[in-house]
C-alpha cells in the first residue's frame, strides 16, 4: 500500500486515532479535505471489530445535523475497514479544557447549548451516543460545535436496557452503567454533565490520587460531587444547579429528557 495514498485519497497528514483506528486528513479527487478513518490491520481481521467500526458510519449515516459530523461513505481497502468523513478545521474540547483557552471561556454558555442541541437530535432518532466526552467534541475556530465518534452509539429503548460491556471512558459513565450496565437517555446526560462539569471547572466532578478511590465515589450514593462554585465561584448559581442535576447518582434526580437541560440552558443569560 502507497503510504501517501490511502482507497484513492491523497493523504495530507496525519491525525491522532484512537486506540483501534487511524486517522488521515486527506485529499478526494476534486481536492477537497476529507476525513479517513481504517481500523488498524490487527483489529481488521476480527468480525467482531469491524462490525462495530460500520455500526458507527451506519448510525452517522442517520443523523444529519450541523452539530454531527457528516459520513461521506465507507469501504474496504484491501481488508482494512474505511470510512470517510467530512473535515472539520477545530480543535476538540478536550484541547481547549487543557489549555484553558478563550475559546470554551468566553463562549461556554454557547457551546453547552450546541452540545445540548446535538445530543437531542441523537435522542430524537433513536439512539444512545455512550462516548459522550471533550474528546469527542470538536470546537471550530467561529465557536461551532461538531460531535463525533458514533461506535458505542446503541438503539435506545422505552425502559433502561442492560448492555453486554461497560461502554466508553469511566469517568464519563453514568453510576449505574458502571455497576449494573444499564443504559438509557440519562446515561448520556450523566456523561453530558460531566462535560459541562470540566467546561466550566476544569476539573472533573470525582478526583483523587488513586483510580480506585476515584470509581468508589462515581457510585457511592453518599459521595455527592464536589460543587463546581468551590473551584470556580463565578459559576452562576443557576448553571451549578443544572450541572448537579445532570450528575446525580440515582437517574430518576436526573434530568429525564436532555429537552429539559435546553430549556433551563436557554433561560440562562
Amino acid at each position: 500500500m502507497n503510504t501517501r495514498e490511502f482507497a484513492g485519497y491523497s493523504i495530507v497528514r496525519n491525525l491522532a486515532g484512537g486506540g483501534m483506528t487511524r486517522l488521515f486528513v486527506a485529499l478526494d479527487s476534486a481536492q477537497n479535505r476529507v476525513v479517513v478513518r481504517h481500523l488498524l490491520e490487527q483489529w481488521a481481521k476480527y468480525r467482531k471489530f469491524r462490525k462495530s467500526f460500520f455500526h458507527g458510519a451506519e448510525v452517522l449515516a442517520k443523523l444529519n445535523h450541523p452539530h454531527i459530523v457528516k459520513l461521506i461513505k465507507t469501504g474496504y481497502e484491501g481488508k482494512l475497514p474505511y470510512m470517510v468523513l467530512e473535515y472539520v478545521e477545530s480543535r476538540t474540547l478536550r484541547d481547549l479544557i487543557l489549555y484553558r483557552d478563550p475559546l470554551l471561556s468566553q463562549n461556554v454558555l454557547s457551546l453547552m447549548r450546541q452540545m445540548a442541541a446535538a445530543l437531542f437530535h441523537i435522542h430524537a432518532q433513536g439512539y444512545l451516543h455512550l462516548d459522550w466526552k471533550p474528546e469527542n467534541i470538536l470546537v471550530r475556530p467561529d465557536g461551532h460545535v461538531v460531535v463525533i465518534d458514533f461506535d458505542l452509539a446503541v438503539k435506545s429503548k422505552r425502559r433502561p436496557v442492560r448492555i453486554k460491556e461497560i461502554p466508553g471512558t469511566p469517568s464519563y459513565i453514568a453510576p449505574e452503567t458502571l455497576t449494573r450496565r444499564m443504559v438509557d437517555e440519562r446515561s448520556d446526560i450523566y456523561s453530558l454533565g460531566v462535560t459541562f462539569y470540566e467546561m466550566l471547572t476544569y476539573h472533573k466532578p470525582f478526583e483523587g490520587d488513586k483510580i480506585e478511590q476515584v470509581r468508589a465515589a462515581q457510585v457511592d450514593p453518599n459521595i455527592p460531587p464536589t460543587r463546581p462554585r468551590q473551584y470556580a465561584p463565578s459559576v452562576p448559581a443557576a448553571m451549578e444547579s443544572l450541572v448537579l442535576k445532570c450528575l446525580a447518582k440515582q437517574p430518576d434526580n436526573r434530568y429525564p429528557s436532555i429537552s429539559l437541560v435546553i430549556r433551563d440552558l436557554e433561560a440562562m443569560l
